[in-house]
């Protein structure tokens, strides 16, 4: 007995680690590159300084002899990064952008001068220059301001290349409430993967987007019928119509981040042939705010 607990206690914490592993390669984001003089000379020792604009979460680093840094696992958002090196201006790019599961390069290039002296850098870097997948990021703004007929995100995903999805048929659409059965490249609306903040989501059962019951985004209990053959009780429930038969849809107006890759994508998205979607939803920062909204809509 007791060989048996501490086998299933070794067993647990190694599936904990593993998914804690999974999770921060989907939830977020790291931002690397290198750091030169005017002469385009790598700089070592130059302190790296990453600071989040909305939680004053700050992190700081050093450029190796090569002038190369590398910062893992930060929370998505908009971030300030500072390089500072004695006998040099001071570089700041202010408007850099991190997604999850992406890394955004950012290089500079140093000027001879004193650290008092700072140079500010307004711009976003939009090339991915770290790895090869193909697929498409939406931001909060994009999100909020793309009309959905159905209400949920399955139609964003619409915005990627390679990606179409059925017909719109109102607020049921293809018996899901609104969801989408979405086709990447080709493949089949089973061969799509979904993960929300870390946590693959995907419909246990038929794989698609849509519940496959008619106005229903989830289906929790559709009732059992039995019967007596020949001295024997048999239930005529499906496997269709069991708990799980879902997709988890938060509304547009909770998601902070939705990336769909499409082709090209790497290990922790293996398993699945069509796209990879994932969504991200917000969290808090050191501002008070909040919203409400109404949402209304038939089957019609």
């Amino acid at each position: 007995m007791f060989r048996l607990v501490r086998f299933a206690v070794i067993a647990a914490l190694i599936s904990f680690l593993f998914v804690s592993n999974c999770n921060a390669q989907q939830t977020l984001g790291s931002i690397n590159g290198t750091v030169t003089d005017s002469s385009g000379a790598a700089l070592g020792k130059v302190s790296v300084k990453i600071k989040n604009a909305a939680t004053n979460l700050e992190v700081n680093a050093e450029t190796k002899d090569d002038g190369s840094y590398q910062v893992s696992a930060l929370p998505i958002g908009k971030y300030a990064v500072t390089f500072s090196h004695d006998g040099f201006n001071q570089l700041v790019n202010s408007e850099i952008l991190v997604q999850g599961g992406l890394t955004t390069t950012v290089n500079g290039a140093l000027a001879v001068g004193t650290v008092s002296s700072t140079v500010t850098v307004t711009g976003t870097p939009l090339l991915n220059s770290t790895d090869t997948t193909i697929g498409y990021t939406l931001g909060t703004q994009l999100i909020e301001n793309t009309p959905l007929g159905t209400g949920s995100f399955t139609q964003l995903a619409l915005l990627s290349p390679g990606v179409n999805a059925d017909f719109l048929t109102g607020s049921g659409t293809n018996a899901g409430l609104g969801n989408q059965n979405i086709f990447a490249n080709g493949q089949r609306d089973t061969s799509n993967s979904f993960i929300i903040n870390g946590v693959q989501a995907n419909n246990l059962f038929n794989g698609k987007s849509s519940s496959g019951v008619g106005d229903n985004r989830a289906v929790l209990n559709t009732g059992e019928n039995f019967s007596s053959v020949g001295g024997e009780v048999q239930t005529s429930t499906s496997v269709y119509s069991a708990i799980g038969q879902a997709l988890p849809t938060p509304p547009a107006e909770t998601l902070d981040e939705i990336r769909v890759n499409t082709a090209m994508s790497d290990a922790s998205e293996g398993g699945y042939s069509g796209a990879h979607i994932t969504t991200l939803t917000k969290s808090g920062s050191n501002d008070c705010h909040g919203s409400a909204y109404e949402y209304f809509q038939t089957s019609g």
